[in-house]
């Protein structure tokens, strides 16, 4: 048996079955299967507040608890709309309940070649996605709104600006402030409520949600990276950081853990929407699907609190809306960079980030990053690689002495593999470093999968004739160009004569069974595989020029 191409054909095997790992969980197409079931977890409202649970004034409530025709919202805007905006991000808000119904990211393009800005909440014909904090009447049952009719712009000493809403609603005061820095994704959020002296005290409950419909299935194509990403609700919690609960999950069972900080978000393909409370406190994270509105909330509850007549209570939490940028995620919680995700790989995925960023840095251009990126892991992987071609220059070497055994042995293959040990170990020879080279590459492809999935920077960046780098190759020069470099490659790497045929067919076919599979791959993947593929010929070459 060829134990070269053996261990090859194994290894390639092994990269395939992780990437079919990466088919989306809990994702969008799991979840177009949820309007199917949802007859069987639809609640009736009536018999659902027959189950709400008894709540003492220091209890932190539960979602569950408030009413199902409350907990979701009606999609309509009844309220005054107001825009608010940094350099980044526009946000607009109903002022009747205070819901963030609609984000534009301005620096991020709706698609290619389009000026529009890209929307991540708001309402389509394929989803509605929004975002809310505030107070529930607990005696009641029900929302408090705001019915917001003011807002007033006030600037800070930082640049920042916070934007306050006031309204009132049966002699109750309401108040929203909203932070925005001149840059970045970051909302922060006071929520305030203040009764009048003639109103009876209550028990009011500060939370914070996420709605979203199931989101449908797109047409992506097989290799498309979103259609491999995670998209659904992610918990964190003092016992578990990062939880994925997906769609479907949450149609099996709700969700439900108290935890002292954490976090809640939705995580989607290079996008998210987290709402992060106030670290020090203690909160009821949830999630749920709700039968009567086919929504899906995930959100927090904090303790119940004890309004009396003219005083304020204030909730203060922060919202997150944009894409997966790991540097200001962990500024806002250290944990929440988690939810840039680059699988079990991670201890390779972030160093390979921290050096695309570098390239880009030094080239301004992703392209050029990664082509950067590669020539660093080669450099740092060479003197592995160099072992294996100084052991494929004693293979070559040794062709004529085995050429000789084989007229030796003829057909019996058992006695050839034998005295083809004996000579390996005699001349030091690794009969695996042939493969050495390829299969250092394994895991550090499997990271960088990971990485090109959560990288939103590599999105709609151009290199040379290529318009999207998270695409596939327009004109498959790509693709064509890695082909020739494996067939050459093939042509420099000795065959031992016990070869078996079939599997040297099999070798033969490889340059082009990628070819036909990095034809769909995204193009950065596909350039950063090539690179490696070019400088392996040039190591080939460097030491097979040793050696001769």
């Amino acid at each position: 048996m060829d134990v070269i191409k053996t261990s090859l054909i194994l290894a390639i095997a092994i990269t395939f079955y992780y990437l079919l790992l990466q088919w989306p969980q809990g994702s969008d197409m799991q979840a177009n299967n949820i309007y199917e079931d949802n007859k069987r977890l639809s609640i009736d409202s009536s018999e659902y507040l027959q189950t709400k649970p008894l709540l003492q004034p220091n209890d932190t409530p539960s979602l569950s608890a408030m009413t199902e025709q409350e907990t979701v919202e009606d999609v309509s805007v009844d309220g005054v709309i107001f825009t608010i905006e940094n350099e980044d991000l526009i946000l607009e808000i109903d002022g009747s309940n205070g819901r963030i119904f609609k984000s534009l990211f301005k620096g991020v393009k709706e698609t290619l070649g389009s000026e529009k800005p890209l929307p991540l909440l708001g309402a389509d014909d394929q989803n509605s996605y929004f975002a809310n904090s505030g107070f529930f009447d607990d005696v009641k049952n029900s929302y408090i709104y705001p019915n917001f009719t003011k807002m007033v712009p006030a600037e800070n000493d930082d640049g920042s600006v916070t934007y306050i809403f006031s309204g009132e609603s049966e002699g109750l005061f309401l108040s929203k402030e909203i932070t925005l820095a001149e840059r970045g994704y970051e909302i922060k959020v006071e929520d305030g409520i203040r009764s009048d002296g003639n109103r009876e005290s209550t028990n009011v409950v500060p939370y914070a949600v996420i709605e979203s419909e199931s989101p449908q299935k797109k047409d992506l194509g097989f290799f498309s990276p979103e259609r491999f990403a995670y998209h659904g609700p992610v918990f964190s919690t003092n016992q578990e950081k990062y939880e994925k609960y997906g769609f479907d999950d949450l149609l099996d069972e709700s969700y439900s853990e108290t935890s002292s900080g954490g976090w809640v978000a939705i995580i989607q393909h290079y996008f998210l929407t987290a709402w992060i409370p106030e670290q020090s406190n203690e909160n009821k994270l949830q999630g749920r699907f709700t039968g009567s509105n086919q929504r899906f909330s995930v959100g927090y509850t904090g303790e119940k609190m004890y309004l009396q007549p003219g005083n304020a209570v204030f909730s203060s939490n922060t919202l997150y809306v944009g894409p997966k940028l790991p540097e200001q995620l962990s500024k806002i919680q250290e944990d929440l960079s988690l939810t840039v995700d680059y699988g079990f790989l991670w201890w390779l995925g972030k160093p390979m980030y921290w050096l695309l960023n570098i390239g880009n840095s030094l080239f301004n251009n992703w392209g050029l990053a990664i082509i950067f990126l590669t020539v660093v892991i080669k450099l740092l992987t060479w003197p592995l690689s160099a072992k294996a071609y100084v052991s494929m220059g004693k293979l070559r070497e040794l062709q004529p002495k085995m050429a000789l055994l084989q007229e030796k042995h003829g057909d019996n293959k058992q006695a050839m593999s034998q005295e083809l040990m004996e000579m390996y170990k005699k001349e030091g020879v690794n009969p695996l470093g042939g493969c050495l080279p390829m299969l250092l590459q394994m895991p550090f492809f499997l990271a960088f999968y990971w990485v090109l999935l959560e990288t939103v920077e590599l999105r709609h960046s151009p290199l040379f004739w290529i318009n999207d780098l998270s695409d596939m190759d327009p004109y498959f020069i790509l693709p064509i160009l890695n082909a020739a470099g494996m067939f050459l490659s093939q042509k420099m790497t000795p065959t031992p004569p016990n070869a078996d045929p079939m599997q040297a067919q099999m070798m033969k076919m490889f340059p082009l069974v990628f070819a036909f599979m990095f034809a769909w791959f995204p193009s950065g993947l596909v350039l950063y595989w090539t690179m490696n593929m070019a400088i392996q010929i040039l190591q080939q070459w460097w030491y097979s020029r040793k050696t001769a």
